[in-house]
């Protein structure tokens, strides 16, 4: 009898009639993508490309370090060229306590001045690109719902799940103002739980960004991403702006010292 509904068990899975047992749901596939591994420290180097609707390009060299203080995460980017950004940097806190708020500092070398980024401005642009502060940081996981839109889509040759996200009902309005975002939808690789692609819809102005995952390898063991492309679109379709993101080098566990992720290094430089 054991063995006769065991059987009848995986004919109706293959069926679909059920759904087996060790099935994730959709926020525990989420929470896997938040929680993936990426080393103690890191340290990289980054070329961004910024591109206007005639595809004129900008092109900038950065170099960022991160560290892992527990569950918490301290970052620091510095431009490196051209010119008018050069020695402007990014100094970011990622608290894992949700009723923490992160801490972003950027500071502008012709000011002279390091600034703190208020809570409400993070929903802006981050130095001009597609990315705003909060994309930067992160989004907090536990302020969304999560549903499987479809449980296997392909991109670019890989199964993925298609997973939609809403802010929950109870805060739905503080975190729309808080990030701008009404709703996302990710595909997510089944392998390797890396986000492959994402659409984000914008409250202001209804648009939609479009991010893209690419050239995905393991260095150090650890599955990193080499291309990151995000497009804003108007409500009309039309590519209003792009930014690409070219990582060059990382290097992950690599020594970072404590002194690296403070303001008065911000304006020291690199």
């Amino acid at each position: 009898m054991k063995k006769f509904l065991i059987l009848l068990l995986v004919g109706l899975v293959a069926l679909g009639q059920i759904n087996p047992l060790f099935a994730l749901t959709a926020k525990e596939i989420i929470t896997k993508v938040d929680n993936l591994e990426d080393g103690d420290t890191s340290i990289s180097k980054l070329t961004m490309i910024l591109i206007d609707k005639k595809g004129n390009k900008r092109i900038r060299k950065t170099k960022g370090f991160r560290k892992d203080y527990g569950e918490d995460t301290k970052s620091i980017t510095y431009f490196l060229s051209p010119a008018d950004v050069k020695n402007t940097t990014f100094l970011a806190f990622d608290y894992d306590d949700e009723a923490k708020e992160d801490d972003n500092w950027l500071y502008l070398p012709a000011l002279r001045k390091v600034k703190r980024i208020a809570s409400g401005n993070k929903k802006d642009s981050f130095m001009g690109t597609d990315f705003s502060y909060h994309d930067m940081n992160g989004l907090n996981i536990d302020e969304w719902d999560y549903q499987i839109i479809k449980e296997s889509a392909k991109i670019d040759g890989h199964d993925c799940w298609v997973i939609g996200s809403v802010p929950k009902k109870a805060i739905a309005k503080a975190v729309i103002k808080d990030t701008g975002y009404l709703k996302r939808v990710g595909w997510i690789r089944k392998d390797n739980f890396m986000m492959l692609q994402s659409k984000i819809w914008v409250k202001k102005g209804k648009k939609l960004k479009v991010l893209k995952a690419s050239e995905i390898k393991k260095i150090q063991d650890i599955w990193t991403v080499g291309k990151l492309e995000m497009k804003t679109l108007d409500r009309k379709g039309r590519l209003e702006h792009a930014t690409v993101l070219l990582f060059d080098e990382v290097l992950y566990n690599k020594g970072v010292d404590d002194n690296t992720f403070t303001t008065q290094q911000m304006e020291r430089g690199l």
